[in-house]
């Protein structure tokens, strides 16, 4: 197998799903008020597609444990074909609240799918012995993510918020041509592939917190970090608007942060080998932290973008940390679903931030929600500090 060429496969892969991400998830506040939402209809939706994400998530992800026949590469792919489809009937949506709140609502939640398996893509043959670098290959995603969301933000400007269906509807058909390529294993053997075993040896789902409690504990500490960080994305533009802030610095605050994720992608393959992935997630949750306070008192556009510097060991160093330490501290045949519970803690935590983000917009104003948002990510740093230590070395068996 020729590991550089899949290498630079697995990378483009990454960069084209975090430009996806980017251009529909990040922008869907942009979209969603052209086509004529509420903050909090936009809080709503955003919720409920991320809902149907976490109830989606475990489903596929004991598909791609069990499955003989559709490995994790055939599954992305059909997933990302439906989701293209979805951005093709919305293209053609005339500007009507609730067919459009029905087709993204879809759309919001195949994306979320996507992330664990995109990952776990990787591990496929990581724990087969083929050299694929997660960090880099991520790295290459923080790039793609900072490239389109500056380009995205001045396309909108000119040419309106269709724009991004027609970039993602692009993405995924690379993403798909792609998947299609890379090389799929015979070998499944338990001690070499990641949960590519028989079905019937596979643990039943109801034992999965009493295996991993500790890990269960930490990625709720985890679900209210990323409350707060979908918070600040979800309403960035509120946010920086009274900042005097425009689509245009929105775009160049995602850029500025998807920038500062780039050393600490690209160097964490040598970071884990010092530091164990549980420390590491920890010291995310530290830095997202840090990262609430400094929005808290940002006062200008000037600030903002210094703000995004933390980023560094936030988000960067979360992503990451998260799918090795799930890969350390699980077996084999869990180790689909302990990504998507990974996953599902961005999900969870975009649920509960676009939902009280909204409301608290709406009702008091942007300040106090990033008040709130604080106070969530303290405690959220406090339970992943308690919990996430007491997982190292092995899985809890019971």
């Amino acid at each position: 197998m020729n590991e550089k060429k899949l290498m630079v496969q697995y990378s483009v892969l990454q960069g084209c799903y975090w430009m996806l991400f980017g251009t529909i998830y990040s922008f869907s506040t942009v979209y969603l008020l052209v086509r004529g939402f509420s903050s909090a209809w936009i809080g709503i939706c955003i919720a409920v597609g991320n809902v149907c994400g976490v109830i989606m998530q475990p489903i596929f992800a004991g598909i791609a444990d069990h499955s003989r026949k559709l490995t994790v590469q055939r599954l992305t792919a059909l997933l990302s074909a439906l989701l293209f489809l979805t951005l093709v009937m919305q293209y053609f949506t005339p500007d009507l609240i609730l067919p459009v709140a029905i087709l993204f609502v879809f759309t919001d939640a195949l994306l979320q799918v996507l992330q664990p398996l995109v990952n776990s893509v990787s591990f496929y043959y990581i724990n087969r012995g083929i050299n694929v670098d997660f960090g880099i290959a991520r790295g290459i995603g923080s790039l793609a993510y900072a490239v389109i969301s500056s380009l995205l933000g001045m396309l909108i400007a000119q040419t309106g918020s269709r724009i991004i269906l027609a970039v993602g509807g692009v993405l995924l058909a690379v993403m798909i041509c792609l998947l299609q390529r890379m090389p799929v294993l015979t070998d499944r053997c338990p001690a070499a592939g990641a949960g590519m075993q028989n079905a019937d040896d596979v643990p039943a789902a109801d034992g999965f917190i009493r295996r991993y409690p500790y890990v269960c504990i930490a990625s709720a500490g985890l679900t209210l970090l990323m409350l707060n960080h979908n918070m600040q994305n979800s309403y960035l533009i509120q946010i920086i608007t009274p900042l005097g802030g425009d689509s245009v610095s929105l775009g160049n605050t995602l850029a500025i942060a998807a920038v500062m994720e780039l050393p600490t992608m690209f160097l964490f393959s040598r970071l884990v080998k010092r530091i164990s992935s549980s420390h590491l997630v920890m010291l995310s949750g530290a830095f997202f932290f840090a990262k609430a306070v400094a929005y808290l008192v940002c006062g200008n556009m000037l600030q903002m973008y210094a703000a995004q510097v933390l980023q560094m060991g936030a988000f960067a160093l979360y992503i990451p940390a998260t799918v090795y330490y799930v890969n350390e501290v699980m077996e084999p045949q869990d180790t689909f679903r302990g990504q998507a519970l990974m996953a599902g803690t961005s999900t969870l935590g975009g649920v509960f931030g676009s939902l009280i983000g909204g409301l608290l917009i709406d009702y008091l104003n942007v300040h106090f929600m990033l008040i709130f948002g604080t106070i969530m990510a303290f405690i959220g740093m406090v339970t992943v500090f308690w919990a996430t230590p007491k997982t190292k070395g092995a899985p809890v068996k019971c």
